[in-house]
């Protein structure tokens, strides 16, 4: 029996980091990776986010799941596949979710769009997917390797994942009756819909919103592998085109494992942002450059070269930022080495001490 958390045996791997429906990305990364010494005996291992935001986000997951059928690769669920499953339609789902067509068209089209035939067949693939990876030397999941969370998934059978997520759904809800919380945070969500999505108009600081968050992310192991360990933010921020109240920590500077951990999720840049405020999770890579290794024992790399935002790109034609400056990435392992989709190779370090 296969489970969420499968062990592998010690062989080569490409780590790819998330794509988000940026199919020419992946296709350009994978010609370089075919072009690397050992490419046949490599398995792929795709680390989450698949889809939203990018134009094409039914072509990846059908690539991505040839190559699993091939037996060439194997992918994990990120945040924004746990959300599909979860029937949850978030900033960037508009190519699944008719309810967020017409908000999404206005940052991210052009973009393919599943059809009512191909929905069924999306969900059961990803159904099929582990949520965390390991093998001898190396742990792999998309956000945060939090031991109890692992613990709790890790005997769980491939393919219970809606059954826990709706499982988990319920016991927050009801842990959420507890002083009216979800009825307070619905109530702050349908009131101030319009603006938590208009960077321009903030509403104020809806504290059931940010309880209720903080619950989820306190209690949910789904969600503290997937969406990594968050804290109550002292005051809203826009990022991801919405207003936020929970903000990410670095939590690979409290791991105590020193086993390597490949992750993505963290939205990373190659080139830091020359006006800090504009990239608000950079804050997380702060004096880290962007091949090093990060974290407590130098034992994390975030893969996430934020090619996801290249949508940016395409609104300001090419004015935001050069096409270069949002990537997608692949771990060579156990070389260590990054190859990104323009097809340049760097050697990874151990973050400098001091």
């Amino acid at each position: 029996m296969t489970t969420l958390l499968q062990t592998l045996p010690e062989q080569p791997l490409a780590v790819i980091g998330d794509i988000h429906g940026e199919c020419q990305a992946l296709d350009e990364l994978l010609v370089h990776l075919e072009r690397q010494p050992g490419a046949g005996q490599r398995l792929l291992i795709f680390i989450g986010d698949l889809c939203d935001r990018g134009p094409d986000s039914v072509g990846v997951i059908n690539r991505v799941q040839a190559l699993v059928e091939q037996g060439r690769a194997m992918a994990i669920l990120g945040n924004h596949e746990i959300n599909l499953l979860a029937n949850d339609a978030k900033d960037g789902s508009g190519w699944f979710f008719d309810s967020r067509q017409q908000s999404d068209t206005r940052y991210y089209a052009p973009f393919s769009r599943a059809s009512a035939a191909q929905r069924p067949a999306i969900r059961e693939f990803l159904c099929t997917l582990p949520l965390a990876l390991q093998m001898p030397g190396l742990r792999i999941v998309h956000a945060a390797w939090d031991a109890a969370s692992i613990a709790s998934i890790a005997e769980a059978p491939t393919g219970s994942i809606l059954t826990l997520i709706h499982d988990w759904q319920q016991r927050i809800a009801k842990e959420a009756q507890k002083d009216n919380l979800y009825a307070r945070y619905r109530a702050e969500m349908d009131r101030w819909a319009g603006q938590l999505e208009n960077r321009n108009d903030p509403p104020p600081y809806l504290d059931a919103v940010a309880d209720y968050e903080s619950l989820e992310q306190r209690l949910n192991p789904i969600k503290r592998l997937t969406s990594g360990i968050e804290a109550r933010s002292p005051r809203p921020f826009f990022s991801g085109n919405r207003w936020r109240y929970s903000d990410r920590t670095a939590w690979w500077q409290y791991d105590p494992d020193p086993t390597p951990v490949l992750i993505g999720h963290y939205w990373r840049l190659f080139h830091p942002a020359t006006d800090p405020t504009a990239w608000r999770y950079g804050t997380l890579f702060e004096g880290i450059a962007p091949t090093e290794w990060h974290g407590r024992n130098r034992q994390a790399f975030c893969l996430d070269y934020s090619v996801g935002a290249r949508w940016r790109d395409r609104k300001s034609d090419g004015g935001a930022a050069s096409p270069n400056h949002f990537r997608l990435a692949a771990m060579n392992w156990p070389e260590r080495t990054l190859l990104f989709d323009n097809g340049e190779l760097y050697a990874t370090t151990p973050r400098a001490c001091g």
